[in-house]
């Protein structure tokens, strides 16, 4: 009997984010190590609760995940007595809190922490060789940061509760991106256009050749610039120019280089990932993320292509550097290398960090093309392209400007040519239309062909897309480069702004909510108190100052600022509801503007809008009489736009649609119920339908064919339904007639149509 080879014991436990991650690492520890994933934090504050004690120093009360504890207990089961434990979490704040929460909850007496920002098996090997504590500066930086936005939450969203909607929320740093899009919106509301026009000439030289186009610039008496604000202007300066003779006065060449753009950081790459491939920022993240945790490259294994995706550093290691130069070299030539390159620090930027960058140069994205998705090779070569493009020589262009004399004004031509591509060797050009002039002299004559005059309206500052948006909250300091996609996501999803055509337009809810925090939290939404926040918030993680201190100077004005909240923004009026004489009417906010609602909401759904000088709407009186009760009709508004009811309301509930107002038109078909009125198309809440010219007298409604005529009713079958036994019915649906159970929706019997997505496929029973 032969013994079976006994299996290699690992040196220790790693634990790590992500299975993919895990399995990068495995490729090349081996055996030597068992590596884990924690699937990101196992410990949080709970859901439903502050989970804060603001009178014991803000601590915060944490809890397993509910989907962790799973994880959790395979990770104790996969600790020996003796194993030594090592905490390989992403090397930022949230990464170290992540460590922390796992040596916590895994009672572990020594934990070995260690960071690399690229997962290649040098940079870990180096990681493993120099292992370090827990570092609770960056773990209490976290921690401030989620304790203040905890709160923020939990006193700020009941508020918002009781004056807007049930279900919104508040955050702090996503209320100043809300203000932002707000406050832009409401400058394009507030623009005013002006007129200008530009002029002009269409020259060539006097023997013929090239033409090239001068701009009407300046007067040559006291060389003022002339502005055109009108047509009448214009064409004053036309009227001259016609008969003018043009010479050249002035010809200066030179040589104009540029360089090319530093290597990305997460702003960047998400602003390009934006405006280049149409990714939004929550995507781009998504994708870098796997891109740095590792794909499977076929016989070489899972491998991290990129370095890490989150950070505000542009700084390359000399290792690097040293790898991209000499992938140019042999690529492309000499002549194509940059010279050296000192990236200027960024304020605030954590240095230690890398710039996000390919962790081997010489793999061309051309070369792994078949091992990744269409998107993720998408960025992975932009990503490539830029950090190689940033190493690389700047293009050379040769400027040619010429200042041109005709009567009492002068003009200017430029052209600029590229004469070497440099850097744009692999990175697309954003400049690729040329203008080229003629070989000009001083003095010379030159030949007209006609004046182009191009009226102009200035244009309000575009709105932001959310490539815009981040680019603006990383100039204000709002921020980092791990919350950038989550701010721009999060203010989509409560509904506060929504996207069209690319751009970011705040809804009426987002308004409201807008307007009640600049009024009554304005330092909350203030973007320099929000920047100081964050500037305090690196000052913990550099052990400069305590968090404790931090949060409470940022409590105690909230507690301030809710209280004096309430005292302006009183929500019950003191009126009592004229519809049930029980409840008090409480004045709200709503996505439709202010309103007065009863108490004894849901019993009760009295509603009254208010104007905005806090009076209620006075409606409209019509000549006509209430059928029911005979007082006058009145011009209402609801939720839904305008109606006419009684004005005896509540004591009369008679409502009736006014015809003029709904804008019915007249369809031509006879009401099938009575026989005597006309059918009238009219809109509704779920679309257009049709409804009798005789209502409410009759008071037949059908919803609108594709051809204009009623949705036929439905007709009782012979056949029975196969789960229930009643009679099925056909009925005339979205893509045709179909049969379905007669007692439906108790019976949701099946339902077989003619054609359309629904008709392809099989019905079950």
């Amino acid at each position: 009997m032969t013994l079976g080879k006994k299996k290699a014991v690992a040196e220790g436990l790693i634990i790590v984010e992500s299975p993919a991650k895990a399995r990068t690492l495995k490729r090349f520890l081996g055996n030597r190590f068992d590596v884990r994933a924690s699937m990101g934090h196992v410990r949080d504050l709970p859901e439903r609760e502050l989970a804060v004690d603001v009178d014991a120093d803000f601590k915060p009360r944490y809890e397993v995940v509910e989907s962790r504890k799973q994880t959790i207990s395979d990770l104790r089961r996969a600790l020996g007595k003796d194993t030594e434990v090592i905490l390989a979490s992403d090397p930022d704040r949230e990464g170290e809190a992540i460590a922390w929460h796992l040596a916590e909850v895994l009672n572990l007496r020594t934990p070995r922490r260690i960071e690399f920002h690229e997962i290649t098996k040098e940079a870990v090997q180096r990681a493993l060789e120099h292992p370090r504590d827990i570092d609770m500066r960056l773990v209490n930086a976290q921690q401030a940061r989620r304790v203040v936005d905890r709160l923020v939450g939990y006193r700020l969203s009941p508020f918002l509760w009781s004056k807007v909607q049930k279900g919104i929320g508040a955050g702090r740093v996503q209320s100043v991106a809300l203000r932002l899009v707000v406050d832009r919106e409401l400058e394009i509301r507030a623009f005013t256009t002006d007129e200008s026009w530009t002029v002009d000439a269409i020259l060539s030289k006097q023997e013929g050749g090239q033409t090239f186009k001068a701009r009407l610039l300046r007067r040559l008496a006291g060389d003022e610039r002339l502005d055109l604000k009108t047509e009448a202007e214009a064409q004053a300066a036309i009227a001259q120019l016609e008969g003018a003779d043009y010479r050249v006065a002035t010809v200066e060449r030179k040589q104009r280089t540029k360089t090319a753009p530093p290597p990305y950081i997460t702003s960047t790459l998400q602003q390009d990932a934006s405006s280049r491939l149409r990714f939004s920022p929550k995507r781009t993240m998504r994708l870098a993320q796997d891109l740095y945790e590792g794909i499977e490259l076929g016989a070489a294994g899972s491998t991290g292509l990129i370095t890490y995706m989150r950070t505000d550093s542009t700084r390359i290691s000399s290792e690097a550097e040293g790898k991209v130069k000499s992938w140019i070299s042999k690529a492309l030539g000499e002549r194509y290398l940059g010279r050296p390159r000192q990236e200027k620090a960024r304020p605030g930027a954590q240095e230690a960090h890398e710039a996000i960058r390919p962790t081997e140069p010489g793999r061309r994205p051309e070369d792994i093309r078949q091992h990744l998705s269409a998107d993720q090779f998408r960025l992975y070569e932009m990503i490539w392209r830029r950090f190689v493009a940033s190493r690389m020589a700047a293009a050379v262009y040769a400027q040619t400007q010429a200042e041109i004399e005709a009567g009492p004004f002068g003009l200017r031509a430029g052209g600029s040519v590229l004469t070497f591509d440099g850097f744009y060797r692999v990175w697309e050009r954003d400049d690729k239309d040329e203008e080229q002039l003629p070989e000009l002299a001083e003095g010379e004559g030159l030949r007209f062909h006609g004046l182009e005059p191009e009226q102009h309206f200035t244009q309000p500052p575009p709105r932001y897309s959310e490539a815009t948006l981040i680019n603006e909250l990383e100039k204000r300091g709002i921020g980092r480069p791990s919350t950038y996609a989550s701010i721009v996501a999060t203010i989509q999803d409560h509904k506060y702004v929504e996207q069209r055509e690319r751009r970011l337009h705040p809804t009426l809810l987002g308004e409201s909510v807008n307007k009640i925090m600049v009024d009554h939290f304005g330092s909350i939404v203030d973007d320099k108190y929000t920047a100081a926040m964050e500037e305090r918030l690196d000052d913990v993680e550099q052990g400069r100052i305590e968090w404790v201190p931090v949060v409470g100077d940022f409590y105690q004005p909230l507690e301030k600022m809710l209280s004096a909240a309430e005292l302006a923004m009183p929500s019950d009026t003191g009126e009592i509801c004229p519809e049930c004489n029980e409840g008090h009417l409480l004045l709200k906010a709503s996505r439709y503007g202010t309103f007065k609602g009863c108490s004894r909401y849901p019993q009760c759904r009295f509603r009254q809008a208010v104007l905005p000088g806090g009076e209620a709407p006075k409606p409209a009186l019509l000549e006509e009489t209430c059928p029911e009760c005979g007082k006058p009709l009145q011009v209402r508004r609801g939720r839904y736009g305008e109606f006419v009811g009684c004005s005896g309301y509540p004591d009369c509930k008679y409502i009736r649609k006014d015809q003029t107002q709904s804008e019915a038109k007249p369809t031509g078909q006879k009401c099938p119920d009575c026989g005597e009125g006309e059918l009238l198309e009219r809109q509704g809440r779920y679309g257009p339908f049709l409804a009798c010219s005789r209502y409410p007298d009759c008071k037949y409604r059908a919803n609108k064919t594709k051809d204009g005529k009623p949705r036929a009713e439905a007709k009782l079958l012979d056949e029975k339904c196969p789960i229930c036994g009643k009679p099925m019915v056909e009925r005339q649906g979205r893509y045709g007639m179909f049969k379905s159970c007669s007692d439906y929706p108790r019976c949701k019997g099946p339902q077989r149509t003619g054609g359309g997505p629904r008709g392809r496929q099989k019905a079950t029973v």
